[in-house]
C-alpha cells in the first residue's frame, strides 16, 4: 500500500494528516495545519499567482511534515460538487458511466463537456438494478488542484468527495446507527450528509458556517469580528453565559441550520421508511458550546461530535495538535489519508 498523506484545502485552513497501516493497525505519523493565504483560487478566474500562493503555502506545511514522499489524497469541497444517487437498470461497469452522463444532463448546471463525472455504486438489488452516488465536478477546479500539485511536487492520487472521506470515517469509529447524519461545519458552508447503512445517501452543501456564527454576534452586539469569534468560542449557545446575549444573537442562524437539517431528515425519512438516529457534528464549529446540546433539544435525536483518531495509535509521534481536544477539525483529512493505495 501507498504511503498517504490526506489533504483537506479549506476556505480558512489547510490541514494535513498522514498515516501509515500495519496490518489492521492504523497510526498516526504527522499532522499539521497552515492558514489557506487566499480564498480566490477556488474561483473560475482564479490567477496563477492565487495558485502559486496556495502552492507555496501547502509546500512549506508538507517539507516540515517531512511528508514529500507520499501519494496526496484531498477533498473538493461539497459547496463545488453536484452530486445525486442515481437509480440504474441492470448495467455492466463499462456501460454505467454512459447512462450516467445521459442522467446528468437533469442535474448538472454545468455544460458535460465543462465538467468530470465519477460514480460509486451504492446498492444493487435482487434484480440487478442499481443505486448509484454519482457526482459532477468543474474541469476547471480540478485542473488547479493538478496544478498546485504539480508545484508542490506530490502525486496527486485522487480528488474526492468529502462525503466519500466521511463515510470511511464513520466506518472506523463503527458507529452502531445504520440512519446516521453528519453535519460537517465549515468556515463559510456546511455540508449535510446522510448515510443508510454506511453507504452516502445523499450530500448537499448549506450556506451556514462559523463564519455566519461570528457575524451574528459582530452585528448584534457592535464588535469587531475578531472579538466576537473569542465570544463565539468562550460561550457559545449555553443559555446562561453572560446573560444569554451571546446565544440570543446567535439562534437565529442556529435556528436557520437546524431548519435545514429537519428538510434533509425528512428527505431521508421519506425515501427510506425510517428516521434519523444520528447526528453526528464535524468540522471546525462542531465543539461550539451548547451546541450538540441544543440540537438534541430540538431535533429529539442524539447527537454526538466525532472522533476521528478513536481507533488510530497517535503515540508515534508528539502531536502540536492536542487530539482530544481538536482532533475533530480533522476528520476530512482522517478520511482521505483512510484510502487505501493503489
Amino acid at each position: 500500500m501507498k504511503s498517504i498523506a490526506g489533504i483537506d484545502m479549506g476556505l480558512g485552513s489547510i490541514k494535513v494528516v498522514a498515516l501509515d497501516r500495519v496490518g489492521e493497525v492504523m497510526s498516526l505519523t504527522a499532522i499539521g495545519e497552515v492558514k489557506t493565504p487566499n480564498q480566490d483560487w477556488m474561483k473560475s478566474e482564479v490567477t496563477k499567482k492565487n495558485l502559486e500562493e496556495v502552492a507555496k503555502s501547502l509546500k512549506s506545511l508538507i517539507n516540515d511534515l517531512k511528508i514529500g514522499n507520499r501519494a496526496a489524497v484531498v477533498a473538493l469541497p461539497e459547496y463545488e460538487i453536484v452530486s445525486r444517487l442515481v437509480s440504474l437498470p441492470p448495467l455492466e461497469e463499462k456501460e454505467i458511466k454512459d447512462a450516467l452522463t445521459f442522467e446528468a444532463e437533469t442535474f448538472v448546471p454545468y455544460p458535460l463537456d465543462q465538467v468530470s463525472i465519477d460514480y460509486e455504486v451504492i446498492e444493487e438489488d435482487e434484480g440487478g438494478r442499481l443505486t448509484v452516488f454519482a457526482i459532477a465536478a468543474r474541469n476547471d477546479l480540478i485542473a488547479n488542484y493538478i496544478k498546485i500539485f504539480k508545484a508542490v511536487g506530490m502525486e496527486l492520487l485522487a480528488i474526492e468527495s468529502p462525503a466519500v472521506s466521511m463515510r470511511r470515517i464513520l466506518k472506523q469509529i463503527a458507529t452502531a446507527s445504520e440512519a446516521t447524519m453528519v453535519l460537517d461545519i465549515g468556515q463559510k458552508y456546511s455540508d449535510l450528509i446522510g448515510f443508510k447503512n454506511g453507504n452516502i445517501y445523499f450530500a448537499r452543501s448549506i450556506s451556514l458556517g462559523g463564519e455566519s456564527l461570528t457575524r451574528a454576534i459582530s452585528v448584534n452586539l457592535g464588535l469587531d469580528m475578531a472579538s466576537a469569534e473569542e465570544y463565539k468560542k468562550a460561550y457559545g449557545i449555553k443559555e446562561m453565559e453572560l446573560e444569554g446575549k451571546i446565544k440570543s444573537a446567535i439562534m437565529p442562524v442556529f435556528d436557520s441550520m437546524a431548519e435545514e437539517i429537519r428538510r434533509a431528515m425528512a428527505l431521508y425519512s421519506e425515501g427510506n421508511n425510517r428516521a434519523i438516529e444520528l447526528l453526528v457534528l464535524s468540522g471546525g464549529g462542531a465543539k461550539l458550546p451548547g451546541l450538540a446540546e441544543e440540537f438534541t433539544r430540538i431535533l429529539g435525536i442524539e447527537v454526538q461530535v466525532i472522533q476521528p483518531f478513536l481507533k488510530i495509535d497517535s503515540q508515534k509521534i508528539v502531536s502540536p495538535i492536542n487530539l482530544e481536544i481538536d482532533g475533530y477539525r480533522f476528520s476530512t483529512a482522517v478520511g482521505l489519508a483512510l484510502r487505501e493505495g493503489q
